[in-house]
């Protein structure tokens, strides 16, 4: 385990709720974030990120740039945000699938009754 999986682990708790806050189905951690080739001194973290239906990302994504503000002020570094819809393209969905960690998964949150 990576030191930025255990920072990710402590912090699971509000990074749940920036996900719900910006609507996100999912989010996966990836490249040398899941790797000990992460250097904590010049490394920025990679995330896959899905949106739910219908979430509204603004105008000029400013949604999807709000929500990489908001990470990397939690994590305190840079954040590299992409769009799952970029698995599309072989050769990235093939690097990705190899160090892709589930972080938050919208599906598993417990549902309120109203």
């Amino acid at each position: 385990m990576t030191a930025i999986s255990l920072d990710i682990q402590d912090k699971a708790e509000v990074l749940a709720g920036i996900c719900r806050r910006f609507g996100v189905a999912r989010l996966e951690l990836f490249g040398s974030a899941c790797t000990d080739q992460f250097d904590a001194g010049r490394s920025d973290i990679d995330f896959l990120v899905e949106f739910l239906p219908d979430t509204d990302l603004g105008p000029w994504l400013s949604r999807l740039s709000e929500l990489k503000a908001a990470l990397g002020r939690l994590y305190g570094r840079p954040v590299d945000l992409v769009m799952s819809s970029a698995l599309r393209d072989p050769w990235f969905s093939r690097e990705a699938a190899k160090t892709r960690i589930t972080v938050y998964d919208a599906s598993q949150e417990p549902k309120i009754a109203s």
